[in-house]
């Protein structure tokens, strides 16, 4: 067999099992993208409806820490019912709904996976948001020109990362935005412990970028820079990372003693999980494929444990930037 062949072979069997193939100009697997694909039901079904880390105080359950999270968002938007804000990538929608609650703003959430938006505006028919939430399927490096001044705040939480370059997304946030406007975000970046001339540390970021499909972790004071060349004025930044004595870190939900409802996010979990998946692939259960992509997943999570444990990668490293009132 031919090595053409066997690349239409491996594709055809990643296209029927994990959906349709997008290439870059040379020629590499760019995404992978299918509404109903096997990697984003399995991410909703570990993650629940909010994709994004958290940390945590001791005794918190997995759901408390991840409200807390979304929730200081609003806070230091403070974000009210006469105000309208842009959530930026915003999942199936999960930081969404809670902060409609908190605060009765009326979001708009703007993403490129069409399943995922689907998925926002039923949750929002089901939990009577409608009149409260609008959704968009569209790039937020590309924000729809009607979309220009029209927000007195935006919010992303862990997703901007997927930017090719930060500056591509904050200046599109920042044209969204009236002037005056405030936008609050929680960035991955690699803190001030990275050593680029480590080889472990290198390592360890190569594996969080390969694994989340992140085409270059930026550092944190990347992430200030990015934001202030656009025109953002930074009002304050704070790595939400560091840790009191009575915080729990965020990667103890992929590593374990965080609590019983998230053991399956856990190290000994997730082998669990795998293991159980592939019984089930082998009855023909569970569709060809799945094994894979549980692995897939585990790894990624092993190296976000080490980035966190290093103290080298941080999910969450906040700024709070602001529009000029003159823009």
């Amino acid at each position: 067999m031919s090595s053409s062949e066997v690349d239409h072979l491996v594709s055809e069997n990643i296209k029927e099992h994990h959906g349709e193939i997008i290439y870059d100009a040379n020629g590499f697997i760019k995404k992978i993208y299918r509404k109903d694909s096997q990697l984003n039901r399995k991410i909703v079904d570990r993650w629940g409806e909010s994709f994004h880390f958290a940390r945590a105080y001791k005794g918190d359950t997995f759901e408390q820490s991840i409200k807390r999270h979304e929730q200081y968002l609003a806070v230091k938007l403070g974000l009210n019912e006469k105000q309208r804000a842009l959530d930026v990538g915003c999942g199936v929608g999960g930081p969404l709904r809670e902060i409609v609650r908190l605060s009765g703003a009326h979001i708009t959430g703007l993403n490129n996976n069409g399943y995922q938006v689907e998925r926002c505006k039923a949750y929002a028919k089901k939990l009577g948001l409608e009149n409260k939430s609008d959704y968009i399927k569209g790039d937020f490096t590309a924000i729809p020109r009607e979309l220009y001044g029209k927000f007195d705040s935006a919010y992303a939480v862990e997703a901007t990362v997927h930017s090719p370059k930060l500056e591509m997304v904050y200046g599109e946030v920042f044209r969204a935005l009236k002037p005056g406007g405030l936008f609050a975000t929680y960035e991955w970046v690699t803190t001030p412990n990275f050593d680029e001339n480590n080889p472990e540390h290198k390592r360890i970021i190569h594996g969080i970028e390969e694994g989340n499909s992140i085409p270059s972790l930026s550092s944190y004071k990347q992430a200030i820079d990015a934001a202030k060349h656009v025109g953002f004025e930074l009002i304050e930044h704070e790595d939400r990372a560091i840790l009191s004595e009575c915080h729990v870190p965020w990667y103890m939900t992929l590593k374990g003693g965080f609590s019983f409802s998230g053991f399956r996010m856990t190290r000994i979990g997730r082998w669990t999980t795998h293991k159980f998946v592939y019984l089930l692939e082998c009855l023909r259960i569970a569709a060809p494929g799945s094994t894979d992509v549980a692995c897939f997943l585990n790894k990624t999570a092993d190296a976000l444990v080490e980035g966190g444990e290093t103290e080298i990668f941080t999910p969450m490293f906040f700024m709070l930037l602001k529009k000029p009132t003159t823009a």
